[in-house]
């Protein structure tokens, strides 16, 4: 039976693994599913972490980092987002359907808007709106963000990677000029955005749900340190930092985020036989900091 699903959470993991859920429970009517989260970056399945967002703003922010199961780029969330999902069989799902379906809401809202590229929806070539869509055994959902009052200020450094010298072997997000829907209409909100999905998608079976009275198995796994980071393509990546005896410059290659190789390089007048400091490397997880602790111990010692 065709159903509208909301959740009343804002916890990013459960409603991932909700959504992930719902799509392996998939009929062939089309179910619609409506989502918020809290602060969060949310990653696509084959992209590496540290090429998409600066990891250390996030700490000191308090924004969760998330890989979700389906590809696409990155995406900054917060309470100013609403997500969408159509999920259904394959055989039943119709991505241009979709499509007009989304844009007939915006209209409601007063929003002509106009699909470009890799499934944006844009607004005088401004993004509002990424799509992506996933498959598997039979089931398909198609699902995206709508930007109604994001904190801008945050998404812009969030989605700023660190410095590093990086080369990912994985897919990297295409950065497009955002907008938020209160900004091309002040008096847009998420619940008249809500509201307008609701009304086009014409069904009064309404169900919602929490942590309480639905059963989303894998939020363990995607809050995980694992999940998000050793599903990283492999990468290779060079760190470069002044000490008082020089520069020294550190090429690593990573893969399902263990370190396999490093190399340690110095300018410096004296001689120093890096190889205990490399070996004590090999095997540990990749951490910018961790390399660079280890590097100023080895001095400490040697000096």
């Amino acid at each position: 039976m065709k159903k509208i699903i909301i959740s009343e959470e804002f916890n990013p993991y459960f409603n991932i693994a909700a959504e992930h859920q719902l799509f392996l429970d998939s009929e062939e009517e089309i179910h619609l599913f409506l989502w918020q989260n809290e602060d969060c970056v949310i990653i696509g399945r084959n992209q590496n972490l540290y090429a998409e967002c600066n990891l250390a703003y996030l700490k000191e922010e308090n924004i969760k980092a998330v890989r979700r199961f389906s590809g696409g780029g990155a995406v900054y969330q917060d309470r100013g987002n609403i997500n969408f999902t159509f999920i259904t069989k394959d055989q039943s799902a119709n991505q241009v359907q979709f499509i007009k379906l989304i844009q007939s809401a915006m209209l409601k809202l007063g929003i002509d808007c106009e699909l470009s590229g890799r499934n944006d929806l844009l607004y005088k070539n401004q993004k509002f709106s990424g799509h992506a869509y996933y498959t598997d055994s039979n089931n398909f959902m198609y699902h995206g963000t709508m930007l109604v009052r994001v904190n801008l200020e945050h998404l812009g450094k969030v989605l700023t990677p660190s410095p590093l010298k990086l080369h990912s072997k994985g897919i990297e997000s295409v950065k497009n000029r955002v907008i938020n829907l209160s900004d091309i209409n002040a008096a847009i909100t998420i619940e008249k955005v809500s509201q307008a999905f609701i009304e086009i998608f014409e069904c009064e079976n309404i169900e919602h749900i929490n942590e309480t009275n639905f059963e989303a198995p894998l939020k363990t796994l995607l809050a995980s340190d694992e999940w998000l980071y050793a599903q990283s393509p492999d990468y290779d990546v060079e760190l470069e930092r002044k000490f008082s005896i020089g520069n020294v410059t550190v090429h690593i290659c990573v893969a399902k985020d263990f370190i396999q190789k490093v190399k340690i390089n110095t300018d410096s007048l004296n001689l120093y036989d890096f190889k205990a400091c490399e070996d004590n490397l090999i095997g540990k997880h990749f951490c910018e900091q961790m390399i660079w602790e280890s590097i100023s111990q080895y001095f400490e010692k040697n000096s």
